[in-house]
């Protein structure tokens, strides 16, 4: 066991134990309040709740499930996201411009594609942990390049079009699932499994939990924040990818539906905004439950502006309540 492990089993085992609490609860009533919603749109519109159209809501569902994994990555490093609208954009613009709809010129533009994703995630993470800018206006600023690039390489109508093979990832199914639902499935497998129990995982919730502690633990603070940028760079290009396919071609502004689901997801699903607590699971849980949100929304005729203010209160609640358990769980050690 090298110097490092045993730095961190030791601050594994002398850091005061939190108490779940609410957030450990959150995947099972956030799923709770699912089943109440189809349920509920069942009765208003007959056939809602049919396995035909819960696989639809799933598939809908792992677009942004893809993107919120890396808001998820990013917001337990005690960071936020916030260009991962334009990223998605950006890299969904350059993905079709390049495919051209031949399968010979995928490898080339999902190349391009995800470059644009390490990129974003790069400066970001140099942004934030060298020159120290925060990460709300380091991101912010991304997004408005990542903008600006996009408008200028498109001169305001992208073109292009989509490889079949993606194009069949993003709409096949096989036996009735839905090949984004396999994907996602498999992803978020991954992806929880890797955050509760990998080292890579142990290092994220350190450097969350208390960049100072971590740090002399023998963590490396600046690569493990500079690579969460990374990889949420590169999901949101993934998701640009796949959403283009999904959509039948790329087109202006298509990430920004996608920037306060994610993080209302995210925070909904127990990850702290501060840093240190969360995972995948819940967040997984959250979409789901936004998905579900959103769509008894529109079949109620909820504006679209309506739905963000709901959105938006949302995450303002839950940061709320985030912040009065931290409280609580520190004035009681």
């Amino acid at each position: 066991m090298s110097l490092v492990d045993r730095q961190e089993d030791v601050k594994e085992t002398s850091a005061p134990r939190r108490t779940p609490g609410l957030a450990a609860a959150l995947p099972g009533l956030l799923i709770l309040f699912s089943i109440g919603l189809i349920v509920f749109a069942e009765r208003v519109a007959p056939g809602f709740a049919s396995a035909s159209n819960l696989m639809q809501l799933l598939k809908l569902a792992s677009f942004l499930g893809l993107v919120a994994l890396g808001q998820t990555v990013v917001m337990l490093v005690g960071g936020i996201d916030l260009s991962l609208a334009w990223v998605l954009t950006a890299s969904a613009v350059l993905f079709t411009s390049i495919c051209l709809g031949q399968d010979a010129n995928l490898p080339l533009a999902a190349a391009a594609a995800i470059a644009i994703g390490v990129l974003s995630g790069l400066v970001n993470g140099f942004g934030i942990v060298k020159l120290r800018i925060a990460p709300i206006i380091m991101t912010l600023a991304m997004n408005n390049v990542m903008l600006g690039a996009t408008l200028v390489y498109t001169g305001g109508n992208p073109g292009g079009g989509i490889s079949p093979f993606i194009r069949a990832v993003a709409t096949g199914s096989i036996a009735g699932i839905p090949w984004m639902v396999v994907l996602w499935a498999v992803v978020a497998f991954c992806a929880i499994v890797a955050i509760r129990y990998s080292r890579w995982g142990r290092r994220l919730l350190a450097v969350g939990e208390n960049s100072r502690v971590s740090f002399l633990s023998g963590i490396n603070n600046d690569a493990i924040v500079i690579g969460a940028y990374v990889f949420s760079g590169i999901m949101a290009s993934v998701t640009g990818i796949l959403f283009a396919a999904f959509s039948g071609a790329s087109f202006l502004g298509m990430g920004d539906q996608f920037l306060l689901p994610a993080i209302a997801a995210v925070v909904l699903g127990g990850t702290s905004m501060f840093g240190g607590r969360g995972g995948y699971g819940g967040t997984v849980a959250a979409v789901f439950f936004a998905t579900i949100l959103s769509t008894v929304l529109v079949i109620g005729s909820i504006s679209a502006g309506m739905r963000n203010v709901i959105f938006g209160v949302a995450v303002l609640a839950a940061v709320i309540a985030q912040k009065l358990l931290a409280r609580g769980e520190d004035q009681s050690m």
